[in-house]
């Protein structure tokens, strides 16, 4: 990268630290992709990228804040709700940000379970549906005590995208592929390989062009990065080139064009992810979250 790039990079990350801390305690949702436990992961990386502590110290202030927020009614989906906001702890606990000898988790399971088997579900989709809901339940998998309950939701959401198969929307089932792909790579869900390939035929998804367009994201330079990314997770294609590509052409932080949100999809968390991730300071699997 050129010199001046690289300055640039790093006056753009003060910039939307200073925003973030400014307005991150005031964001009012709690969740991983719009909300504090998105912004947390950033400053936790932020912390290390500086090497100043002072900004993991701000981390927990919103994980704090988050859980101050959360309540046994509070909204299951992974967009703004508890599905997205556990994935969230389960990155910071694999990343070694949060070192807690309890399972931090533990009291959102039974909201989870509750969500998968007893509340009306609207969708299939990640963020609002289904696949966001078993996207939780997958990460706990890594833990010994909900096991039982996560092998039996994932089960039962399987068994509910077999059911509807031929009814689920356009907009859902590249959500759906993803989940089924993933799933089916775990130790006793090899079984799902099936309806993954009637996934493939029935919508078509046999070529990577299929992958580029995931509706749930928007227009952004971080939703390019992650359709880079996912291309080349899910039909095994070299993209590095264009995620360089993207990386290299990060446009400078317009202030009188600035995010109107705090979090990782299109917010300042996200922009501030972006920039670490062309500094070489983190490493891109974070667009998994997303």
């Amino acid at each position: 990268m050129q010199e001046n790039y690289l300055i640039q990079i790093k006056k753009d990350l003060q910039q939307i630290t200073n925003m973030l801390i400014l307005n991150g305690t005031l964001t009012e949702c709690p969740g991983l992709v719009h909300g504090k436990i998105g912004i947390a992961i950033f400053f936790f990386h932020y912390a290390q990228y500086t090497n100043n502590m002072l900004f993991a110290d701000y981390a927990m202030d919103l994980i704090n804040g988050t859980l101050g927020q959360l309540h046994v009614n509070s909204q299951a989906n992974y967009g703004k709700g508890i599905a997205g906001i556990g994935v969230g702890f389960n990155y910071m606990i694999q990343n070694n940000f949060l070192d807690i000898e309890d399972d931090i988790c533990e009291d959102f399971d039974g909201r989870m379970y509750r969500a998968v088997k007893y509340d009306p579900w609207p969708d299939f989709s990640q963020y609002n549906g289904l696949t966001g809901y078993g996207r939780y339940w997958m990460t706990r998998l890594n833990y010994p005590t909900p096991t039982i309950q996560a092998r039996e939701c994932l089960t039962y959401i399987v068994k509910l995208i077999e059911e509807n198969l031929p009814n689920i929307s356009v907009d859902e089932q590249i959500d759906v592929y993803c989940f089924l792909y993933d799933l089916q790579e775990i130790s006793g869900f090899d079984y799902c390989t099936k309806l993954l390939e009637q996934c493939r035929r029935i919508w078509g998804i046999q070529s990577p062009d299929s992958i580029w367009t995931i509706p749930r994201l928007k227009d952004s330079i971080v939703s390019n990065i992650v359709c880079a990314y996912q291309y080349s997770h899910y039909f095994h294609e070299t993209v590095q080139e264009k995620i360089d590509i993207f990386l290299k052409q990060i446009p400078n932080l317009d202030m009188e064009k600035a995010p109107t949100g705090t979090g990782l999809l299109n917010g300042y968390a996200g922009e501030g992810m972006i920039r670490l991730t062309a500094l070489k300071e983190v490493n891109i699997a974070w667009v998994n979250l997303l």
